[in-house]
């Protein structure tokens, strides 16, 4: 396997979580399912709100970070959006019973690689989370529904796009630093050369690759580059 290859394939781990949720009985079903996936107790950092999980990001590293989006001092949105400022190598996946779809799209826009509704079942639960560690990003199904309605209601017809061959539009917006990473990505720089040209580290480049990944609904770099240009992202 080449060495590009490799760049491509994210590792995230599910240890050590932190689980940003302030209902007791939540806390206890999200212990539960962590720990069928090998986070056990001692490995799992709780914070019932915005402030106390900011300042455990700000003390420890973590693997994950799951977040509720209603909370005590504030949304679970502006809490992703921070992380993606500050520790942008970690994954946040929402797990909420919120299902609008302005704070879906709130939460995905601010960073979330994945949104999960906590009206499903531990083993549900427990699927979807085990795929992040396999670079995926759950999205509840009922949400994913969604969002292809919403992507279908605004769209036009298949006959227009056929004839102006027009892409369509991207549901979330890279922004500024991603775009620039897909351009010193399709100038064929490694994930190191990339890091050391933007004076950022190379985890924190793998994790804006994986959010232009997400964002572009692609797998690989050629994929990110064709569609890149096919939405007039790059020059």
């Amino acid at each position: 396997m080449s060495n590009t290859q490799l760049e491509d394939v994210e590792v995230v781990s599910l240890s050590p979580a932190l689980v940003v949720e302030d209902d007791p009985a939540m806390r206890e079903r999200l212990a539960y399912v962590l720990s069928t996936l090998g986070c056990d107790e001692p490995q799992i950092a709780w914070a019932e709100s915005v402030t106390a999980a900011k300042e455990l990001l700000e003390e420890r590293d973590f693997g994950v970070a799951l977040v509720d989006i209603g909370l005590p001092d504030g949304s679970g949105v502006e809490l992703i959006g921070w992380m993606q400022a500050h520790c942008p190598r970690i994954p946040a996946v929402v797990v909420s019973a919120w299902r609008t779809e302005e704070v879906i799209f709130a939460a995905l826009r601010a960073g979330a690689i994945g949104y999960l509704l906590k009206e499903r079942d531990d083993l549900e639960l427990s699927i979807a989370l085990r795929s992040i560690e396999q670079g995926g990003a759950p999205i509840d199904p009922a949400i994913a529904r969604r969002i292809l309605g919403w992507l279908a209601a605004q769209q036009p017809s298949l006959s227009a796009v056929l004839a102006t061959d027009a892409p369509p539009p991207l549901p979330v917006a890279l922004t500024p630093r991603e775009r620039k990473i897909l351009e010193l990505v399709a100038q064929g720089l490694s994930n190191r050369d990339m890091a050391e040209a933007l004076s950022i580290s190379r985890l924190t480049v793998e994790c804006h690759t994986k959010n232009i990944y997400r964002k572009l609904a692609v797998t690989s770099r050629t994929e990110a580059v064709f569609q890149g240009r096919r939405h007039g992202l790059l020059r």
